[in-house]
């Protein structure tokens, strides 16, 4: 190997990682969205001032599990986002939403369950405050 071959190769070592670094944070930034909780319908799981990131493509081609947090289209106002836990799915597909806290919670109890369409993804990672910063289960 000549000493100019030992000197490329460690460049396009270089240049491939940084090429899939990017691409990685690209993949990453389509997939997930941050979202702030504002409300106290959700404690103590979420509190207000709590900042989620929400996989956009965790349900895409599969239904939601029962106990997942997941952020939906208001079916009263779509341009609205709530952020509630799944409580059930029924036979045909229709889930039910709830927040832990029932006493100041506007959910499925109200407006009954959603269709499928209506879910944007799910809650994983909550991000700030830093003393708050973990899974979300």
């Amino acid at each position: 190997m000549s000493s100019r071959t030992g000197r490329i190769a460690p460049v396009l070592f270089e240049s491939a990682l940084i090429a899939a670094g990017v691409a990685a944070v690209y993949r990453v930034g389509r997939r997930f969205r941050r979202f702030a909780i504002s409300g106290t319908s959700m404690l103590p799981a979420l509190r207000a001032g709590d900042w989620v990131l929400v996989d956009e493509h965790a349900y895409r081609g599969r239904l939601p599990r029962r106990g997942h947090i997941v952020v939906a289209r208001d079916p009263r106002e779509p341009s609205r986002h709530l952020v509630k836990r799944v409580t059930s799915i029924d036979l045909h597909g229709n889930i039910r939403i709830e927040g832990d806290n029932a006493a100041a919670s506007t959910d499925s109890r109200d407006f009954g369950p959603l269709p499928a369409s209506l879910i944007a993804g799910r809650v994983c990672w909550r991000y700030w405050p830093l003393s708050r910063v973990g899974a979300v289960l």
